[in-house]
């Protein structure tokens, strides 16, 4: 096979990775039946980028396997030397394959930007075809069908929306890519696009009804002029920064509004009830600090240079009361030691590079809503978690991220420009 036509199924396997997702949470529902049709999906494309890259990128190749023996040291450790009764194995696997898949992913597309001249089409086919199935699911949850985000199937008594995707904590990253990706294009080619633009993705925020994806949207929908504009949003006297004021006092009007038919919610209570118990940070973090706590305490009681290194692997955890703490950099240091957190931060900085590295660069207009949105999903990463180690954001993110390298004529996105 050569290597346009593996990259060519792989494309046409990304472009509605997220409708497996949709239809496997779908029999799960509706029949009851874990068809795991999603994972052998993954698993398959997975297998043609790592025997893509086995051919043109080996030693990328490596390094991913570096990465992977890394990560898994401390679970040997446990599981083969204090032969923990708790054996996790293959769920580290996953976990593991989790991990590194973004970085898989990003290389080949690395690879392919350099030599397919209809690379940024189809790379728009991927984000855009996954972004109507992801509305879909969404107006689906609205019509009474799939999933609720807290309660099980909608109901009167759940709380938000999430259609037929089974994996709730992720649903909101995905969102934060989308809104920030389209946010972006919407304020670079109308203002006015821009607000209804903004008002959709709020309305798909309040939906879902998790604290990120309110807080995540409506953060992108302030910072998005702030981003393009600078200092000149707030002088006042031009369209930029009407828009600027219009959006502020239309999220403090909704925010009201919101706020009065919050307090009858279910989701109120919940939010009430770790503020009276835990202050602030309880209602921010949702009891993880505690978790966090308990973790930090058992870790320091029996660690050694060894665990501070590659950690203490999930089997030493299976059998604790707290064996995750939701934090992915908690997580990823209690499991995979100091290892597992530089490559988690490795990862996120080669979905960086070239946001960081083109963002004051006017014609590449992509590289500061890359920048924004990234910076925004690490700090979900220690809010609620669910970001290094999401099954479905490590197929999205890097398609986003590397728009980046996207260069614009005019306002216009075009693929590489010479001369």
């Amino acid at each position: 096979m050569g290597k346009s036509f593996i990259s060519t199924i792989i494309f046409v396997m990304l472009s509605v990775f997220l409708l497996v997702d949709a239809i496997n949470g779908y029999f799960l529902i509706s029949l009851g039946l874990d068809t795991k049709i999603s994972v052998l999906y993954k698993g398959v494309l997975l297998t043609l980028l790592f025997f893509y890259l086995l051919l043109y990128k080996p030693r990328i190749v490596i390094l991913i396997l570096c990465f992977c023996l890394f990560l898994i040291l401390g679970e040997a450790i446990t599981v083969l030397i204090l032969q923990s009764s708790g054996n996790q194995t293959e769920f580290l696997l996953q976990h593991i394959i989790k991990v590194v898949s973004p970085f898989l992913l990003l290389c080949f597309l690395f690879h392919r930007e350099g030599m397919d001249q209809k690379f940024y089409k189809k790379l728009d086919l991927v984000l855009g075809g996954n972004c109507v199935i992801f509305i879909a699911n969404i107006l689906a949850g609205i019509f009474g069908y799939g999933y609720s985000t807290y309660g099980g199937s909608v109901s009167e008594s759940s709380i938000g929306v999430k259609g037929f995707f089974y994996a709730g904590n992720e649903i909101s990253a995905i969102l934060v890519v989308f809104a920030g990706l389209y946010l972006g294009k919407a304020y670079a080619k109308s203002k006015m696009i821009f607000i209804m633009v903004a008002i959709f993705w709020i309305i798909v925020g309040f939906s879902i009804s998790t604290k990120t994806a309110i807080l995540a949207v409506s953060l992108l929908v302030l910072a998005t002029p702030l981003l393009f504009e600078g200092r000149k949003i707030f002088l006042l006297n031009n369209l930029p920064s009407v828009v600027f004021m219009a959006g502020l006092a239309l999220l403090v009007f909704q925010s009201v509004s919101f706020y009065m038919i919050f307090k009858e919610t279910a989701l109120y209570g919940r939010m009430d009830f770790f503020f009276r118990n835990h202050g602030v940070i309880g209602v921010i973090l949702s009891g993880r600090d505690l978790y966090t706590y308990a973790m930090w305490q058992d870790f320091q009681s029996s660690a050694s240079v060894f665990n501070m290194i590659f950690g203490n692997g999930i089997s030493y955890y299976a059998d604790r009361t707290v064996y995750s703490t939701e934090l992915d950099f908690a997580d990823m240091f209690f499991w995979h030691g100091m290892s597992g957190v530089f490559i988690s931060l490795f990862i996120f900085s080669a979905l960086s590079a070239y946001a960081v590295k083109h963002c004051t660069e006017a014609q590449y207009l992509f590289a500061r809503t890359v920048l924004l949105t990234n910076f925004l999903l690490l700090f979900i990463a220690n809010l609620s978690g669910h970001i290094f180690t999401s099954g479905m954001l490590a197929f999205l993110w890097p398609c986003f991220a590397i728009i980046a390298k996207r260069r614009t004529f005019c306002g216009y996105p075009v693929g590489r420009v010479t001369g």
